[in-house]
C-alpha cells in the first residue's frame, strides 16, 4: 500500500461520495434507461480509475467498509468502537489513518442511505487531519 497524499485522499472521498449518490439515484422510479446507462458508466469510470491506480487498496477498503456498514451495521459499530478504543490506547493499532477515516465515511454514507430519500443527501464533511 503506497502512502496517500492529502489531495488524493480528498479526491477519493469526493468520488466515493459521488459514486454512492449515483447508486442511490439509479433506483429512482422516474429514471430513464439513458440516465441509468450514464450512471453505470460514471460508476465504472470511478472504479476503473481507482482500481488501476496506486491507491487501489484504499479504494477497495472504503468500498468494503461501506458494504459492511450497509449489511452489518451493529457489528461494524462494535468493530469501530474497538478500533477507537485501541487507537486511543496504542495509537498504532493495525489500521492506517486513511483506513480509519474510511470506516467513518462509510458509516456516514450508509446511515444516509437508510435515513433519507436519494435526492435529500447533502455531502457529508470528512475533514482530513492536517499536519501529516
Amino acid at each position: 500500500m503506497s502512502a496517500m497524499y492529502r489531495e488524493h485522499e480528498e479526491m477519493m472521498r469526493r468520488e466515493f461520495f459521488e459514486q454512492t449518490r449515483l447508486s442511490r439515484n439509479a433506483f429512482r422510479s422516474d429514471i430513464t434507461e439513458a440516465e441509468l446507462n450514464r450512471i453505470y458508466t460514471r460508476q465504472a469510470d470511478y472504479d476503473q480509475r481507482w482500481y488501476a491506480g496506486p491507491h487501489v487498496d484504499e479504494w477497495a477498503f472504503l468500498q468494503s467498509a461501506y458494504d459492511d456498514w450497509q449489511q452489518r451495521p451493529k457489528q461494524m459499530a462494535r468493530f469501530v468502537s474497538d478500533v477507537e478504543h485501541n487507537h486511543q490506547l496504542y495509537r498504532d493499532f493495525g489500521l492506517t489513518d486513511v483506513q480509519r477515516r474510511s470506516l467513518f465515511q462509510a458509516r456516514d454514507l450508509a446511515r444516509l442511505d437508510h435515513t433519507r430519500a436519494p435526492n435529500e443527501h447533502p455531502e457529508p464533511q470528512h475533514e482530513i487531519e492536517r499536519g501529516r
